[in-house]
């Protein structure tokens, strides 16, 4: 090969101007849509050209020589018109996912609440926004991760969706294998975990309660009726394993059939040898306060006829009485030692068993004489004290958050019932949420009684959920 050499007289150029590409002068492309629409937005291609030019090496194409950096965009272009993908939020995966849809709607509001907040951060400059942002990023921060564990499955679940059609059946089995394992675990998360931090217990659900029914409208026949729901409750405590405690009663005037109890008062505390951490025993019983009416044809009829009696039943949580929190300061309590009354007898003359409590503050008054031991029913009576300074308490706090919650039983009259037992028709019905069933044996027995308050407890978490979507305080009854 011969090179040829430069002739002197040629003279040399600056390299630059051998190498340099001159502008190419490309139309002004057309924002608007040729076929006129108002949808039409500049895709990423129209705007970097439009803004740039060059002078890069050029791409040799079928046409004409292209630009390197043009030539890339429009292999890797993308247009804004084409239709969007869809949010991994928007598909259900499983059929569980479906039917929590109204639990996955008040996540999805509380944790946008939690992420305004953090938006806010830089806003807030008074200390009392600062104590409430901190606070509501305190109680939904567990939440919001949660969340995007949730996102994140859903999303790992939908993109494995087109593997499962594989044309390899030993790709198809794996990835099969691996779509159920995520849904499983998309279920358990919808079922066990969401629920527990959406809509956590109540404190008050975990403590100790005492119930005291006493019997209404109906004579013997109430007092028969009051015997019967005190055998219900005491049977469902024993199925929990519930510590049960009488701290009160009063026989009924007798007859034929029995004579039944005119008043009742229990106590149920957690079993010393079970957890104490999740057992739930004043969140379960505050569905039976109120008026209970019963229907039935008495034992002591003889003409057939049915007869209507009600029991007035009361639940009252306990609360812990430490020295952190006292529930009641015994320089406030008066107490009076005095005899007992009832039928003659040398015990009831001559001994001073009685004990009466009065709270000064409030006025609450407890007495107390079912035992012949002073000490028995001193102990009984502050147990009753507390119980009644608890409901107090409880009510107080239930006013501070503003939730909607029925009273306490004001009188045993047949208009007050919340449920009827109807022993003709075998049915029970709540008047409250207006729900009906059968096997009316099986809930005295005790055992049908756990689905009917998982029924009520039921009705309360779609109350809540429906709260929590309106943005409102939560509530517990």
């Amino acid at each position: 090969m011969v090179l040829a050499t430069r002739s002197r007289s040629i003279p040399r150029l600056p390299r630059r101007a051998i190498f340099s590409v001159p502008a190419v002068a490309y139309p002004i492309i057309n924002k608007s849509c040729s076929c006129g629409c108002s949808k039409f937005k500049p895709s990423i291609s129209s705007s970097y050209l439009q803004n740039r030019s060059y002078t890069s090496t050029t791409v040799a194409t079928g046409h004409r020589n292209v630009p390197k950096a043009i030539f890339s965009i429009r292999q890797r272009r993308r247009y804004t018109t084409e239709a969007p993908i869809d949010h991994p939020q928007d598909r259900w995966c499983t059929e569980i996912e479906e039917r929590q849809a109204k639990l996955i709607e008040s996540a999805k509001a509380r944790v946008e609440l939690y992420k305004k907040t953090i938006e806010q951060e830089m806003e807030v400059t008074d200390v009392q926004g600062q104590i409430a942002r901190a606070k509501i990023q305190r109680e939904l921060g567990p939440l919001a991760q949660l969340w995007d564990k949730y996102i994140g499955l859903k999303k790992s679940i939908i993109d494995l969706q087109p593997e499962l059609d594989d044309p390899d059946p030993t790709l198809r089995d794996l990835f099969l294998t691996e779509h159920t394992d995520l849904c499983t675990e998309l279920d358990t998360l919808l079922i066990d975990e969401l629920p527990k931090l959406l809509l956590p217990i109540p404190s008050t659900a975990l403590l100790p309660c005492m119930i005291s029914l006493n019997a209404g409208v109906g004579g013997l026949e109430s007092a028969l009726c009051t015997e019967d729901l005190a055998r219900m409750y005491v049977r469902f405590a024993e199925k929990k394993g519930w510590k049960i405690e009488e701290l009160s009663k009063v026989e009924g005037s007798g007859g034929k059939g029995g004579g039944g109890i005119r008043e009742l008062t229990l106590k149920f505390d957690h079993s010393p040898y079970a957890s104490q951490d999740e057992e739930e025993i004043f969140g379960l019983m505050q569905w039976e306060k109120g008026v209970h009416r019963i229907q039935r044809i008495p034992v002591n009829e003889t003409m057939g006829r049915i007869h209507t009696s009600t029991v007035a039943v009361v639940v009252l949580p306990i609360y812990p009485d430490t020295e952190e929190s006292p529930l009641v300061d015994p320089k406030d309590v008066k107490i009076d030692v005095m005899r007992a009354r009832g039928a003659g007898g040398q015990h009831v003359n001559r001994t001073e068993s009685a004990v009466r409590l009065t709270h000064i503050p409030t006025g609450i008054t407890v007495s107390m004489q079912d035992s012949r031991s002073q000490h028995q029913n001193r102990a009984w009576a502050w147990d009753i004290l507390r119980a009644r300074l608890s409901e107090k308490k409880h009510n107080e706090e239930v006013e501070a958050r503003r939730a909607s919650r029925r009273d306490q039983v004001k009188g045993a009259d047949r208009s007050d019932k919340i449920r009827t037992y109807n022993f003709n028709q075998d049915r029970l019905t709540d008047h409250r949420f207006g729900f009906t069933i059968t096997g009316l044996q099986n809930v005295l027995d005790g055992d049908g009684l756990e689905d009917v308050i998982t029924m009520m407890k039921r009705d309360l978490q779609e109350r809540r959920l429906e709260t929590l979507l309106q943005g409102e305080e939560d509530i517990y009854y």
